[in-house]
């Protein structure tokens, strides 16, 4: 056996249909007070005991229902930029700039991008704790 395969070994198939009908057949179900979805990207949306009143609209202009662009919004990213600077660039004779950073609109395509970004590697994973990140980790 090669020494690769005496550190990393296959990693079975899981998926959220699985995980989900596994915590139903213990108990689970939307709204039960003692189970909580942590992994599935679920947020509570109900009212929280103790907190102010949930949002219920947000009144949006004509200009703000389109898509942001690709790489983020240009005031975003400097926004991003200048705190990176503040906080870890500081003294620093190189600094990062608009063009260093990219917004996006969520986890999966970041590290999409990420991936793409590298080119041919060879990376090992643990099981992630969502299947299309392993599908994702397994282009390399």
């Amino acid at each position: 056996m090669s020494r690769v395969g005496l550190i990393f070994r296959p990693v079975p198939r899981t998926g959220v249909i699985y995980v989900m009908t596994e915590a139903a057949a213990r108990g689970f179900r939307y709204g039960h007070p003692e189970w909580a979805n942590l992994g599935q990207g679920a947020p509570e949306t109900g009212a929280l005991p103790g907190s102010i009143p949930r949002l219920e609209s947000i009144p949006l202009d004509d200009t703000t229902h389109e898509y942001a662009p690709v790489v983020g919004l240009m005031e975003l990213r400097e926004a991003v930029a200048d705190l990176y600077n503040q906080r870890y660039r500081r003294g620093m004779p190189s600094r990062y700039s608009a063009e260093n950073v990219a917004i996006a609109a969520g986890g999966r395509v970041s590290l999409t991008r990420l991936a793409t970004s590298l080119g041919a590697v060879h990376l090992g994973h643990l099981l992630p704790d969502y299947t299309a990140y392993e599908e994702l980790l397994d282009i390399f």
